[in-house]
């Protein structure tokens, strides 16, 4: 398995710099527009430090398969990404649902379009999937 080498921390690291690390996506929830606090990063932060959630690990990449798409191809296709920072995995309790927390996760975008130096740069547009 490729993995970025964030990911090396978790298997060599010890488990106080894992704690360290996974406190600091959480501190860089807070932040994640645009670089300064805000109400929804703060909400997030609160949502994922709360009793409400388990934190299950950290994901290194995802793979999925579409359900639908207007374009045939992405539907044969294994969707795989693979996350550039740690991204937090939690169990909500009494739900049947798991989260994903970075930063920088989004879908069909990508956080680097929002650099100016970057707007022509092709292997940037048309960006489909989770990215993070």
């Amino acid at each position: 398995m490729s993995l970025f080498k964030w990911a090396n921390i978790f298997f060599c690291g010890t488990s106080k710099q894992r704690q360290n690390v996974v406190d600091a996506v959480k501190s860089a929830i807070k932040i994640f527009k645009k670089g300064k606090e805000s109400v929804e990063g703060d909400n997030a932060f609160d949502f994922i430090s709360s009793n409400k959630v388990e934190l299950i690990g950290v994901v290194p990449n995802i793979n999925y398969i579409r359900v639908q798409s207007r374009v045939k191809e992405d539907l044969e296709a294994l969707w795989d990404h693979h996350f550039s920072v740690p991204t937090l995995l939690y169990r909500i309790k009494d739900s049947p649902f798991l989260l994903l927390a970075n930063p920088n996760v989004e879908y069909n975008h990508s956080k680097l379009l929002e650099i100016a130096s970057n707007a022509d740069l092709e292997e940037l547009k048309d960006i489909a999937g989770i990215i993070g």
